[in-house]
């Protein structure tokens, strides 16, 4: 029978997490799906002992003994797969088991891409002793309205570039999102790679702005975002820490020589992301959007998150003017944010529309929890709505 559903998960020096993934899947029961694991861990005994106790018929190992970067042994993942339809996840984050249901609807539906409900799951080490609330070992979600809208990925694009890469927002994203591989081979045979810039997530989105034709937001949950204390390679956890790229271990020396020289060379998300959508702009030959970037929107962003490295991002901005007029915009937007969060938590256990639900131990039991909470809730009810 043919893989419908390749679920691709790069991995290194994490099993800890990818155990608790692979069980996961093992319990959906389902010959239609496929578990790609694509490990680069320094020694990799300790998984292989792990597979060979049990019987996981979805399950395909891949290792390398051979230093790849996230990119890199990210599209070995990819390319190992064999699915009609792929979804990229990290190892701390899982599926929920309706994924199966969602491709099929996309198939049925012509559609290339989808971004589901957002879902996140706080592992019990995340750094909790940094946190008033204490998220560690807790699922936030929403509700699900079961409707869907259509999305159109270069408009998403620009939105993204008015503020300087510093969002996701709906961008076609291969990581978290399902993805035809009709769509992903495009990307690939350009220059024999799906993620085109040292961060693959943002890489991999803007580069498939450019072939998606039909690309639905779903508003039931489909995909986990698992948080740990390993998450982003370092690039999320580290909040008011900065990096060098010659400090870090898991970018090729090619990331570092042909890094943006307006940008600082600083491996932090405010940086990352959009050097890596640049970089995406040029693989795909459409250099004229980057005039849309808006840099100083990018430089105020960083400052919000590392006050004490100010000094950087006003020295690389090229309109003093307008770098201070967006610092002074976001330190009033992310005030009156927090503000109305903390009101809001202190009535309901929720904020912004969303749920929490406490002391859930794994992956395994956060998406137990969810499907039952939604438990008649079927893509074939899905209504289209207008935006």
């Amino acid at each position: 029978m043919k893989t419908l559903l390749s679920i691709v998960v790069p991995t290194k020096n994490r099993y800890k997490y990818l155990k608790h993934l692979i069980n996961l899947i093992d319990s959906f029961k389902s010959d239609e799906i496929e578990l790609v694991i694509q490990d680069n861990s320094d020694n990799n005994d300790e998984i292989t002992q792990y597979l060979n106790v049990g019987i996981y018929p979805n399950v395909k190992y891949f290792y390398s003994s051979e230093k790849l970067s996230m990119s890199g042994n990210s599209d070995a993942a990819v390319l190992n797969s064999r699915g009609e339809y792929v979804c990229f996840i990290g190892d701390d984050d899982g599926v929920c088991r309706n994924i199966v249901d969602c491709a099929r609807w996309m198939k049925e539906n012509d559609i290339d891409i989808i971004k589901s409900s957002k879902v996140v799951y706080y592992w019990e080490d995340y750094n909790k002793k940094n946190l008033r609330d204490n998220l560690s070992q807790t699922i936030v979600y929403k509700q699900p309205k079961i409707q869907y809208y259509n999305s159109d990925p270069i408009l998403e694009l620009k939105k993204v570039l008015k503020i300087g890469f510093q969002d996701k927002l709906n961008l076609p994203f291969l990581y978290t999102g399902i993805v035809k591989r009709s769509v992903l081979d495009e990307v690939y045979k350009i220059g024999n790679t799906y993620f085109p810039g040292g961060s693959p997530d943002m890489s991999n989105g803007v580069s498939l702005c450019f072939f998606a034709k039909k690309m639905a937001i779903i508003d039931i949950p489909v995909v986990i975002t698992g948080i740990s204390n390993m998450t982003g390679g370092g690039i999320l956890r580290r909040k008011g820490e900065i990096s060098t790229l010659e400090n870090v271990g898991f970018i090729n020396q090619s990331v570092i020589d042909n890094w943006e020289n307006n940008i600082p060379r600083i491996w932090e998300a405010r940086f990352v992301w959009p050097e890596s959508g640049i970089k995406a702009l040029r693989y795909v030959h459409h250099e004229e959007f980057i005039s849309e970037m808006n840099y100083d929107y990018m430089f105020a962003n960083f400052s919000i998150y590392h006050l004490k490295n100010i000094k950087i991002a006003f020295s690389y901005s090229q309109d003093k003017l307008k770098y201070i007029y967006h610092l002074i915009q976001l330190l009033i937007k992310n005030s009156c944010r927090v503000l109305k969060n903390k009101i809001v938590a202190l009535f309901v256990n929720r904020a912004n529309g969303y749920m929490r639900q406490d002391h859930i131990t794994d992956i395994i039991e956060a998406e137990n929890f969810l499907m039952a909470t939604i438990d008649n809730v079927n893509f074939k009810s899905l209504v289209f709505r207008k935006k």
